[in-house]
């Protein structure tokens, strides 16, 4: 499958995973969604390209990892209706965190510690 097909499904699959998590009382704002798009579309990138990261291998973990990022979406958007940007932004920081953190510590626990320093996240 060609790269730029397997990020459509990976985003479409992350998403749908926001979208279970979000449920049916939140609306999405349409910025939120966009600027998510625009994030994670660079980290798979970056992370398909630039690790080896194969999808089939990560789908479970990512799909669950993107149900958190709806739920912690849903927390910092409050008692409104719909979730802005500032909230998406706020659950990706948290969320991201905790990868990292994730990240590092498998990489210790494997002993392969070559690009732990690097984050599919700086942009």
């Amino acid at each position: 499958m060609a790269p730029a097909t397997e990020l459509d499904y990976i985003l479409s699959d992350c998403f749908l995973a926001v979208g279970q998590a979000v449920g049916p009382d939140k609306g999405l704002d349409f910025d939120a969604v966009t600027w998510w798009h625009r994030r994670y579309r660079h980290a798979f990138h970056h992370a398909m390209t630039g690790r080896g990261t194969l999808w089939a291998a990560d789908r479970n973990r990512v799909t669950a990892v993107g149900r958190y990022l709806g739920q912690r979406a849903v927390e910092y958007a409050g008692h409104g209706a719909t979730i802005h940007q500032p909230a998406a932004a706020l659950a990706s920081a948290e969320v991201e965190r905790g990868c990292q953190m994730h990240a590092t510590r498998e990489a210790l626990l494997t002993a392969d510690c070559t690009d732990s320093a690097t984050t599919a996240f700086s942009i």
